[in-house]
């Protein structure tokens, strides 16, 4: 019996050192770093799978340390014992003490060495990481992660990020001297920004027209013509307006499929018209979510977003690409009403509103939805659901 357990162990054995080197690097990345670093003690084989391995993505949690700054040390000797090129590193600095952020700029210009293409920051500390100059040398990087971190100047005159093609920033500062564009990728189709400041010191660099011009909506799309999936907070959608109302984009974004927009305050006439113009001008997007911010006292903002939903509920442009809309945090105010009345006396191909975690009191609910089921609407299908 004892002879037959041994045989099947060695062919079992023998299966998995068998294996395609890439099989084997997909099942490491779906072990805990504590355990796949415990491959290499299985064969020589497996040993050269986990020092070449090229996906690394360590946290303090999955690491059994004694300290917080047991992690920086680890890390340390996983880099200087590893092999090969690192395509992707996910790190989380939230547990390191601020004094060892230096070993985390020599992580970071290791990894500008070794073929870099997906890089994740987290850092939910209070103490921002200000990211060194090496990270521009990340020349191949198509995603970049980060949270809590701060821009700074460029080193040289590197053209930055240039095969970049997913952006997630969240709160990321942009010092003021970072004025040239750190982020010149034509290749970018996925962009989200949340709690970022700093933001408009940033260019967009124009090659053709030799001058800068700064970040608006329309600038996004011209520079960033890819872009499928554009997830943007309340601050920036306001932003990107640039202090102009406007019905529509110059040109149709045809790329955009997604659209997530949360954080947003409905009495701000900036942002609402915003959204307006970005669903008019995205015939690709068909099922937008849009979460709305604790609405304020009414101030005289407050007085303009309702002219203004006042005056274009019978608009006549239609937002015929429209499908359904998810509003979350919906508190049955004036202008959110007003808001979703507007929606569906333009969107001639609308099927549903949804309204999630709907911040109404029960007994409020019929009385909204009563008044929402009397108003005109575009579509026949329509409906609204709480």
């Amino acid at each position: 019996m004892e002879i037959s357990r041994n045989n099947k162990q060695r062919t079992m054995e023998d299966v998995f050192n068998k294996l395609p080197t890439d099989v084997l690097n997909c099942i490491l990345d779906h072990l805990p770093v504590r355990d796949a670093a415990r491959t290499s003690i299985l064969s020589r084989k497996w040993r050269y799978i986990w020092a070449g391995h090229p996906n690394l993505v360590l946290n303090p949690k999955n690491i059994v340390t004694s300290s917080k700054n047991d992690f920086v040390g680890i890390v340390n000797d996983i880099l200087l014992q590893h092999t090969g090129p690192i395509l992707t590193f996910g790190v989380d600095i939230s547990l390191v003490d601020m004094t060892r952020y230096p070993n985390i700029d020599l992580w970071i210009l290791y990894l500008s060495r070794n073929g870099l293409r997906d890089l994740t920051v987290e850092n939910s500390s209070p103490d921002l990481y200000a990211l060194p100059s090496y990270v521009f040398l990340c020349q191949e990087l198509t995603v970049l992660d980060l949270s809590n971190c701060i821009f700074k100047q460029p080193c040289g005159t590197i053209r930055s990020f240039q095969n970049l093609k997913q952006l997630y920033l969240t709160q990321v500062a942009f010092k003021p001297e970072v004025s040239a564009s750190i982020f010149t990728a034509s290749k970018l189709w996925y962009l989200g920004l949340t709690k970022c400041t700093g933001i408009d010191h940033l260019n967009f660099e124009v090659e053709s027209l030799h001058r800068n011009e700064r970040i608006n909506l329309t600038s996004l799309f011209e520079h960033w013509t890819q872009i499928s999936k554009l997830t943007l907070d309340g601050h920036h959608l306001k932003l990107l307006a640039a202090g102009s109302v406007t019905s529509a984009l110059p040109v149709k974004v045809n790329s955009l499929r997604e659209l997530i927009l949360f954080g947003i305050n409905f009495t701000d006439l900036e942002q609402i018209s915003c959204i307006l113009c970005l669903l008019h001008s995205s015939p690709g997007v068909h099922s937008p979510q849009i979460w709305a911010a604790k609405i304020p006292s009414v101030t005289a903002s407050d007085n303009l977003a309702l002219q203004y939903l006042q005056e274009h509920s019978g608009m006549s442009e239609d937002i015929n690409s429209l499908q359904t809309l998810m509003i979350k945090f919906f508190q049955g105010s004036r202008v959110e009403i007003l808001f979703v009345k507007l929606i569906l006396s333009c969107c001639s191909s609308l099927e549903r509103i949804t309204f999630v975690d709907n911040k109404v009191l029960p007994s409020e609910v019929s009385n909204i939805l009563k008044e929402l089921l009397l108003f005109p609407r575009a579509s026949r299908k329509a409906q609204i659901v709480f």
